[in-house]
């Protein structure tokens, strides 16, 4: 059957992408806070984000463009619950409530970003930001639909790369650039959106190159930070009075250094990405809308080190993935969705990597429902559940001296997942939500497989063939207003795991084989096992527009913070859990101006685990002020602006990071861009 599906995935049949609580929009307006609806997959129903019981971060094409992130856990590191693992320049993945590589789902236009990410914390995301119109990340029941990877969360880069509309006027254009200080950098892009009535086409291209970046520590600079990244996209789709279908292929290529490496190095990636999609309104007597979409990528990159030219390792990753999902007509109260999802990686690795991990193959099938139903006129009750066939084959490892032992190894696992939620409108466009879930997650071919030396993170890893499946029983309780001059976003959540699967530092020193640990001391040696653990914590916002000036101008509020425990149930925390933050800030938005200083303090974490060392707080004081105008003549809109961050320029380091110990964050840093819309 698996056969049968990758082919008809190659052939791109099938997959599918739609409009659902993962894919919402709500989008503050410039000036009274007042909150656009959105349309949830599985019910026709338009809501605010508000009404839905998920948890939803969303980020604009201002906001994405504004920050100069050069990664997605840049981008998105100071919304709350969501932190950084900051390896390096081009390499930063998004860790959601301490939850970060397998247990974060990142994709684009709901279709997986198929690169090696997940795999290590120097793996960079094949997923630029200059690519997206919005960024979306999303917690809760919702993210069922896509996967036991999204057990921590969903990250979802939405583009309108393969377009379901023409834009007004038959075209669109925008360009962009930005300097920043602390690096020397330039980055660009651009974009043009053209069409009809029976057709739609979208052109992207963006670049970014920095050098090593500034901080306040001696030597003043940090080493091997430099970045080199491009890309592009070209896509089209048939419009149709009853929806539309379409293509896009994109290529993303990124070259950056890797800091603090035993010996300087640097990775050399590539990608180009094939995807379609389709959404059609189907009235019949069952179905209300049919989806589909799909995707391929060949991925790789080498680790190449700086003074010789010699490639250490090679990643090769090729992997499909297609869903399909069907909305029905209300079937007495409920309105809902049923869909499938199917994928298939080929992952191979050589050199040093080959010594890490063996050529794997992985194979899943997975099916889901989503329903909702009134409870009375003001609560709504959602229900959501998945199955998954998962077959992992690769080699296994046993570490019996002298130097261990490989054996071929194939895992089948069946994960089970179920969510149930209710929101309740208290009036005043206060909503309060309650969530509960049961989630499983099959073990990742690196925590069953791996086998060796990782020169890039200098570690020894070793898998264990014997993982089970993962299971967490989750529950939040979620308080949100975002409509009006006062808007609150308040979450508190509690996750405990029956065999949470972790890295494991056994304070073990190696060489390049198992027979060299405990005699040489290169790299430190990580163990992956299972032990029972709990997450709990909290997260949240508030804006006030706290005076509303007579030039039609508005002066607003603002205070957010986070806060995640993490310990194993037999005692013990667990490692790289973000510290305690909290901070407030001041803004002033009119038709012309938006202008804004934020403060944060970020705590000290000294909450570790075996062998972690502590880290000191640090305060991040930043700023930004951009001027919206209309070009003379042409009324061609431009912005210009400055976004200032670590204005105290600060000794900082970030706790999540597995290179905290030897790198410092930036320093001062200073942004001017420019952007016109055409």
């Amino acid at each position: 059957m698996y056969t049968i599906l990758k082919s008809v995935l190659a052939a791109g049949i099938a997959g599918l992408y739609v409009t659902s609580p993962l894919t919402s929009s709500w989008a503050q307006d410039d000036v009274n806070g007042e909150v656009e609806t959105f349309v949830i997959s599985g019910s026709p129903i338009e809501k605010s984000a508000s009404e839905t019981t998920a948890t939803i971060t969303t980020l604009d094409r201002d906001e994405i463009e504004q920050s100069g992130a050069a990664t997605l856990g840049d981008l998105l590191a100071n919304q709350p619950g969501i932190h950084e693992s900051s390896y390096a320049g081009g390499a930063s993945r998004p860790i959601i409530r301490g939850l970060d590589n397998f247990r974060v789902r990142v994709q684009e236009n709901g279709i997986g970003s198929h690169d090696a990410s997940a795999l290590s914390e120097d793996h960079g995301v094949s997923i630029d930001p200059l690519s997206a119109q919005r960024v979306e990340v999303v917690r809760g029941p919702a993210v069922l639909r896509y996967g036991s990877e999204a057990i921590g969360g969903v990250v979802n880069v939405i583009n309108n790369r393969i377009p379901d509309e023409a834009p007004v006027g038959g075209f669109a254009a925008e360009g962009f650039t930005m300097y920043s200080s602390m690096d020397d950098g330039w980055q660009a892009g651009g974009l043009v959106d053209f069409g009809g009535e029976a057709f739609a086409a979208h052109v992207d291209a963006y670049f970014r190159d920095a050098n090593d970046y500034d901080t306040p520590a001696a030597p003043g600079t940090q080493d091997n930070t430099w970045v080199e990244q491009s890309g592009g996209s070209i896509g089209g789709s048939a419009l149709f009075p009853t929806g539309n279908m379409g293509a896009s292929i994109a290529y993303f290529q990124s070259k950056y250094g890797i800091p603090a490496a035993e010996s300087p190095t640097f990775i050399d990636m590539a990608q180009t990405r094939y995807q379609v999609s389709g959404d059609f309104d189907y009235p019949t007597p069952f179905l209300s809308r049919i989806s589909i979409s799909g995707g391929f990528t060949d991925y790789t990159h080498d680790e190449v080190e700086v003074a010789t030219g010699d490639v250490g390792s090679t990643f090769d990753n090729e992997e499909y993935e297609g869903r399909v999902e069907v909305t029905h007509v209300p079937v007495g109260l409920f309105t809902g969705a049923v869909g499938i999802q199917v994928r298939s990686r080929e992952l191979t690795a050589s050199g040093e990597g080959g010594e890490l991990l063996a050529p794997s193959e992985t194979r899943a099938f997975g099916g889901f429902i989503f329903e909702e139903f009134p409870l009375g006129e003001s609560a709504t009750f959602e229900i959501a559940g998945r199955f998954d066939l998962v077959q992992i084959e690769g080699t296994g490892f046993t570490p019996a001296p002298p130097n261990g032992y490989e054996f071929a190894a194939s895992r089948d696992f069946t994960p089970l997942s179920g969510s149930a939620g209710v929101v309740f409108d208290l009036g005043s466009e206060v909503y309060l939500s309650g969530t509960a879930q049961i989630v499983q997650r099959a073990p990742d071919v690196l925590e069953l497989f791996a086998k060796g030396p990782h020169e890039s993170t200098a570690t020894f890893e070793i898998g264990d063939p014997n993982l089970e499946v993962e299971t967490a029983r989750s529950f939040e309780v979620r308080l949100r207003r975002h409509d009006g001059p006062v808007r609150i976003d308040l979450a508190a959540f509690y996750t405990n795991f029956q065999d949470f699967i972790f890295k494991n530092q056994t304070g073990i020193l190696c060489g390049d084989d198992f027979g060299s640990c405990g005699i040489e001391d290169e790299l430190r040696q990580v163990a992956y096992g299972q032990q029972d653990a709990t997450f709990y914590g909290f997260e949240g916002s508030l804006d006030w527009d706290a005076l509303a000036l007579p030039n039609g101008g508005v002066i607003t509020v603002s205070a957010a913070g986070d806060y995640v425990r993490a310990e194993f149930d037999q005692g013990g925390n667990i490692p790289r859990i973000p510290p305690f933050r909290i901070g407030g800030g001041l803004g002033y938005e009119d038709d012309y101006v938006t202008a804004e200083a934020r403060v944060t303090r970020i705590s000290q974490q000294d909450d570790l685990a075996a062998f972690e060392t502590p880290t000191d707080g640090y305060t991040d004081l930043s700023a930004r002020l951009v001027y919206h105008f209309d070009m003379p003549n042409t009324g061609i809109p431009f912005e210009v602006g400055l976004v200032a961050s670590n204005l105290l320029d600060e000794e900082a380091r970030n706790h999540t990071s597995f290179k905290k110990d030897d790198v410092f964050l930036p320093g001062r840093n200073i942004r001017l861009f420019v952007r016109a819309q055409f």
